[in-house]
């Protein structure tokens, strides 16, 4: 392909030229100030307000803490986020979470500011950079802690620098590009997608770099490399919250390399996520979205093909990468691929607006500025668009799910208990004990994140040294797996908040978190159910078609504040011998008549397994009473009021029975009051 000769002058307006050409500049940068204000407020108005799961949590706790992250130990984050959290406003984790909105609000201001470089058309830099901020997998990383932010930022920052570069060859502009794409690997590896294309331009004007120009960027990134000082550091210190154990020189170069991630990981298997490739694009950016960005891509070509073929080997390699490495969330690979699109909306856009103008210009029926005013408002309605379906799915401005769960769990447990998890719901209990200072005594163990150790032996040797043992789910915590050796006992029910990976269809629920995980009890020997008599007041007398009858129910006798737990205890009777194992589902419904619900999924349910993990109703004796005791997390998102207590129950062998529980005649059973 031949390649445009690289062009002296800036297509920025100099500052040094005229008062005209300074005021240009000058509303070019007020303008993408602008686009980025937009965009940081909408991130702002959905921002998580505490802490979350995952490495959203994790993140939250090592920069409060000053510890390190898994690998890679993302030092420049943590970093950061430390000094976000001496901001005078919201909790410590709020204040790390606003700093994903910051840095992609930045991105965004700089896409506008590369479109504009390219097409000086305000329009096509702003439909760019909007569909790009409100694009839902950008915006969802916005809205809480995580590197995919920071890694936009510096993505766009090296892209601008690097097309700057191209244009007049500045050996500070290379310099500059150098130690930003130091620093951006202190943050995310997924960074070294932007080398490829920078060394291709760097081929390409091979003729203006001197071994002194080379020189002065190698040490520039050398020195953007140094955060990583920060891990050896302070693993020395041993801070509460550190992957880097042991902390010696292999574990730190480990990480540094990413020699911690495993191998299983990367395969090539194009029949399984071809999809990926289209399914979430299409999405993200609507099919218009690629359609413009299709004209875009025709019209770089023609006219700015070295800046074309940059975007073109950024958008191939991350197509390589979200084909060839496997992980559960890899769709936030695609915003770099996602970056570049979004530069080619913005000159497919300008191309538009550019020939609406000159058709304008012999047209005497409608004055230009019309024209071009009716133009601008079509492509406005694609970041519109995504701004009005995102926002609700989005929103995460009222999710306190996790610092809920962590703060009542916590707070509810024996001293000295272990409490068996993942890395996703491991994160915000570490962040209640560790930034607030709350129930230390508690282990916290992410075991099943440990490949290959054995679960059972772990929670065998603290069993037998008389601690309570527990397990809660997350995305890989096969609490089922414990059964064979230990009672496993479900005390806490759809409490927690997991990914619907594997339930709801993707990429629409994408960013949906539901509250399908539990907390169970784990017992060496199963404990006794049975009780003698019911306790007065709290009798009942509701048979159930399969043979059961609830005998008894104990509710909260006062109010319960939203965030809080509700404690239920049940009392059942086998009224004939049982055949089946029996599975019951209890709803909350309000002075309406309504289930609350997020996205079609009930939010505050309690759907088990009758027996408690303990004994199942197969093996219940005629006339005796059982009693279950369970908690569940009430939603601040509920309304207060009345709520009626609704349940059903079925063969735990029926899935269609399960599946449309929630739309059959539930029996009313009780009431709570929320606050």
């Amino acid at each position: 392909m031949q390649l445009e000769a690289p062009r002296r002058r800036s297509l920025s307006l100099p500052l040094s030229i005229t008062g005209a050409r300074v005021s240009a500049n000058a509303l070019s940068r007020l303008a993408a100030a602008a686009v980025g204000g937009v965009a940081f407020a909408v991130y702002l108005a959905t921002l998580a307000p505490n802490v979350m799961w995952y490495d959203m949590g994790e993140f939250a706790t090592t920069s409060a803490s000053l510890g390190i992250a898994h690998n890679t130990g993302y030092p420049l984050l943590i970093l950061t986020g430390k000094l976000f959290t001496f901001l005078p406003a919201g909790e410590v984790a709020w204040r790390v979470n606003l700093m994903s909105a910051v840095f992609t609000a930045l991105a965004v201001a700089i896409v506008f500011a590369i479109i504009h470089d390219l097409t000086h058309d305000y329009i096509g830099a702003a439909i760019g950079a909007l569909t790009l901020a409100f694009a839902s997998t950008v915006w969802a990383n916005a809205t809480w802690a995580t590197s995919y932010g920071m890694n936009l930022f510096f993505t766009a920052l090296i892209t601008r620098l690097m097309l700057s570069w191209w244009r007049d060859r500045s050996p500070r502009t290379f310099a500059v590009a150098a130690l930003a794409f130091g620093l951006a690997l202190c943050n995310h590896r997924l960074i070294v997608l932007i080398a490829p294309p920078s060394a291709l331009l760097l081929v390409m004007g091979w003729r203006s770099i001197s071994p002194r120009v080379l020189l002065v960027a190698a040490g520039a990134f050398l020195a953007g490399l140094s955060p990583y000082i920060y891990l050896p550091v302070r693993g020395e210190m041993d801070p509460e919250l550190s992957w880097a154990r042991p902390a010696n020189w292999h574990t730190y170069w480990s990480m540094f390399l990413n020699g911690q991630t495993p191998r299983e990981y990367w395969s090539i298997d194009l029949a399984d996520r071809i999809d990926v490739l289209w399914a979430y694009p299409s999405y993200d950016l609507t099919v218009a979205g690629l359609a413009l960005a299709g004209l875009g891509a025709v019209v770089c070509a023609l006219r700015y093909r070295g800046v074309a073929v940059y975007l073109g080997v950024l958008i191939l390699l991350d197509a390589v990468v979200v084909e060839t490495y496997g992980i559960h969330n890899i769709y936030n690979y695609l915003t770099p691929g996602y970056l570049a699109l979004c530069v080619l909306v913005g000159i497919g856009a300008a191309w538009i607006v550019g020939t609406v103008r000159r058709i304008s210009e012999n047209k005497l029926s409608i004055r230009p500025h019309v024209r071009i005013a009716g133009a601008a408002a079509v492509l406005a309605l694609l970041p519109a668009l995504l701004l009005f379906r995102n926002y609700e799915r989005v929103d995460r401005s009222g999710d306190y799910n996790a610092y809920d769960f962590a703060r009542t769990t916590l707070d509810r447990l024996p001293p000295q208990s272990v409490i068996l998890t993942d890395s996703w719901t491991a994160s915000p209990l570490w962040y209640v004990q560790i930034v607030e200072g709350r129930r230390r005594d508690v282990l916290v163990s992410p075991v099943f994140s440990v490949p290959g150790e054995d679960v059972s032996a772990f929670a065998r040797r603290h069993i037998d040294e008389g601690r309570s043992v527990y397990v809660a789910e997350g995305l890989r915590v096969p609490a089922g797996g414990l059964a064979e050796e230990f009672t496993v006992q479900p005390i806490v029910v759809e409490s927690i908040e997991r990914m619907v990976i594997d339930s709801l269809p993707k990429p629409r629920y994408r960013d949906d978190l539901v509250m399908t995980g539990s907390l169970y009890k784990v017992w060496p020997t199963p404990p006794d159910t049975t009780v003698p008599s019911i306790p007065l007041g709290l009798q009942r007398d509701v048979a159930f078609p399969p043979g059961v009858t609830l005998a008894g129910l104990e509710a909260p006798p006062a109010a319960i504040d939203r965030g809080d737990v509700a404690e239920i205890t049940y009392y059942w009777r086998a009224d004939r011998q049982i055949a089946t194992d029996l599975s019951a589902v209890t709803l909350f419904f309000d002075a309406q008549g309504r289930a609350q619900q997020r996205q079609g999924v009930p939010f505050w349910s309690q759907p088990r397994d009758i027996g408690q993990g303990v004994i199942e109703t197969s093996r219940w004796q005629t006339g005796t009473l059982y009693r279950e005791t369970y908690f569940s997390l009430v939603p601040r998102t509920l309304a207060p009021g009345v709520y009626d207590i609704r349940m059903a129950v079925f063969d735990a062998a029926d899935e269609r029975a399960q599946a449309e529980a929630d739309a059959r005649d539930l029996i009313t059973i009780g009431q709570i009051v929320v606050r």
